[in-house]
């Protein structure tokens, strides 16, 4: 039995409603599995990607250690230093920089995904509309229903992507938001599933560690932290532009555009859901009847995600297909 050590990220979309306005109440997860050997490479190349100097020489954290400063000026070093956040990224407010790092950073998953260390991912949404949601409480309902089924998440992915190995989760970082004060969240939920899930199976820590995707904010405080902080964009962003190529969130030019060059990606993960390095799941299929009795194994010691528990794979995709010129994104 291979000894896998891994760290995991994660990150949350909520989308109650689509551009048309149309109601959608929809929570998506989404869990970066990260083997730890592997870490410092994605890291760095992801830092890198911000040096947008044509020799690519490196990415410094402060412009006085920049390698390539005869090239550089401290207010472009300030520039690229931007925060990645599909949210916020539209054509009215993003910045050449913020351009030029998400197109490269979208395209380093692509290429990665054929290679021989792939990067993991698991995404599972939960269509509200079919749930009946009653069963999770009168209060903080959301926040109730993202407890049960961040774990569900986290199990399957590792299930799917590392099978029967030793796996060893070092930790688990999170996304700063509202579930940093859920009563059960922080330091509970992952004990939970370390006690019933299977022996091969070990979390070494327990707590989930929030960072913010503000990763400026500890530019002079933790280097490890600004470094988590780049990964929890890298989730938002691979859950954000899937988000839009499935649920079309935005009608926003820039935010189709770029949805599109995860497109076949996509299109590839939705069609043949067992061969991918990322996984993309939907519950419920039907609206739940027997939910009391599926919410309650959720606790069980038998997770898993088969099409009869109402979990299912395929599905079209609602951003219809858009020929972007797409020199004026290669114009930089």
């Amino acid at each position: 039995m291979k000894e896998i050590k891994l760290e995991i990220y994660a990150d949350e979309i909520i989308c109650p409603l689509d551009y048309n306005k149309h109601t959608k109440n929809i929570i998506g997860f989404c869990c970066l599995f990260l083997p730890s050997n592997q870490k410092q490479e994605v890291v760095t190349t992801l830092l890198n990607y911000r040096c947008l100097n044509k020799k690519k020489l490196s990415w410094s954290l402060n412009y006085n250690d920049c390698k390539n400063k005869e090239n550089c000026k401290e207010e472009w070093h300030k520039t690229n230093d931007c925060e990645i956040h599909t949210e916020e990224f539209r054509t009215a407010r993003a910045s050449k920089s913020n351009k030029i790092i998400i197109k490269s950073w979208l395209q380093y998953l692509i290429n990665k995904n054929n290679s021989d260390t792939p990067i993991f991912f698991n995404i599972l949404f939960l269509e509200l509309n079919k749930m009946d949601i009653s069963y999770f409480g009168n209060e903080k309902t959301h926040e109730n229903i993202y407890n049960k089924f961040f774990r569900t998440t986290i199990e399957y992915g590792l299930k799917r992507f590392f099978g029967n190995n030793k796996i060893i989760i070092e930790k688990v970082y999170h996304d700063k938001a509202s579930m940093e004060h859920h009563e059960y969240f922080p330091n509970l939920n992952l004990k939970k599933l370390d006690d019933y899930t299977s022996e091969n199976i070990l979390f070494e820590d327990t707590s989930v560690h929030f960072i913010n995707s503000d990763h400026k904010l500890y530019l002079n405080e933790n280097k490890e932290l600004y470094n988590e902080s780049n990964l929890i964009q890298f989730v938002d962003l691979f859950l954000g532009m899937t988000s839009q190529n499935i649920y079309y969130l935005s009608d926003d030019e820039l935010k189709k555009e770029y949805a599109m060059i995860l497109r076949p990606l996509i299109k590839k993960i939705l069609n043949d859901p067992y061969t991918s390095n990322q996984h993309i799941s939907f519950y419920p299929k039907e609206k739940a009847k027997n939910v009391k009795a599926f919410y309650k194994n959720l606790d069980g010691k038998n997770i898993s995600l088969p099409i009869k528990s109402g979990f299912y794979y395929k599905k079209d995709l609602e951003l219809p297909d858009i020929e972007h010129n797409q020199s004026r994104l290669d114009i930089f």
